[in-house]
């Protein structure tokens, strides 16, 4: 299928066939989305989002059994993710892994349209934070770990070094920077985008909703099922390292 340009790559992912034709057909009526792929359960889903890596999935909860919230942990992307689903309990989770829009069955195509436009407004904005104005596409797109930046604190902007980052954490539609002086700053952005601005030699994504600071890491240490668990000096509780970055990190930094 071939995409058209400035298109959001979608998947389709319900476990009844009807809902997934009916779906389609609604999203049939937005340009801005082109569907490179679809599942109907939790397997085949992980396998049609690793393969096209879209921008965005339509993503129901219950997968035949299997609840579709874990299979974000097993993915090699970072898509927007839209649930579409008859259960209302998993709002809060929902959001909390930063999904942009939690819609409740059945569905309409009004109640789709504000999903989508979400979507679109969350995408323009990421570009104005990766392409300000001043930008010049032939530079180091990412930010130097002196590099000094304005973030928002309790209404009040204030210049910060970027090394002074202690972690962020995805917050629905926004991200919390947690500072080294336990500051805290919250910015309508992505940790996808922060992901590309973020120094590699001192950032760390280690869930699709974490990123933290490696000079401040104390300790890492294997946990369940494949994953891991990080600490932070001074920060008690520990991090979860989901199973597909643990794997990226072991494979980047153990010698």
């Amino acid at each position: 299928m071939k995409m058209v340009k400035g298109t959001i790559k979608s998947v389709v992912v319900d476990d009844v066939d009807l809902m997934r034709a009916t779906l389609k057909k609604v999203l049939a009526g937005f340009p801005d989305i082109d569907i490179v792929g679809e599942a109907s359960d939790y397997e085949s889903a992980r396998k049609v989002i690793n393969e096209t890596k879209p921008d965005l999935i339509f993503l129901d909860i219950d997968l035949n059994g299997l609840t579709s919230i874990d299979l974000l942990n097993e993915i090699e992307c970072e898509p927007k993710i839209i649930f579409v689903t008859a259960h209302p309990d998993f709002a809060i989770k929902a959001f909390e892994l930063n999904a942009v829009d939690y819609i409740l069955k059945p569905i309409s195509s009004e109640r789709i349209k504000k999903a989508i436009d979400r979507v679109v407004n969350l995408n323009q904005e990421q570009e104005k934070f990766n392409h300000p104005d001043g930008y010049d596409p032939n530079a180091d797109d990412r930010f130097k770990p002196d590099q000094i930046i304005l973030l928002n604190f309790d209404s009040k902007l204030s210049f910060i070094k970027i090394k002074d980052i202690n972690y962020i954490e995805a917050f629905g539609n926004y991200t919390k920077i947690f500072m080294n002086d336990g500051k805290l700053s919250v910015t309508y952005n992505s940790i996808k985008n922060w992901d590309n601005r973020l120094p590699e030699d001192v950032f760390i994504q280690i869930h699709r909703s974490t990123i933290v600071n490696l000079l401040n890491v104390s300790k890492i240490e294997k946990w369940t099922n494949d994953t891991g668990r990080l600490f932070l000096k001074g920060i008690e509780k520990p991090f979860e390292i989901s199973r597909s970055y643990f794997f990226q990190i072991k494979k980047k930094y153990k010698v």
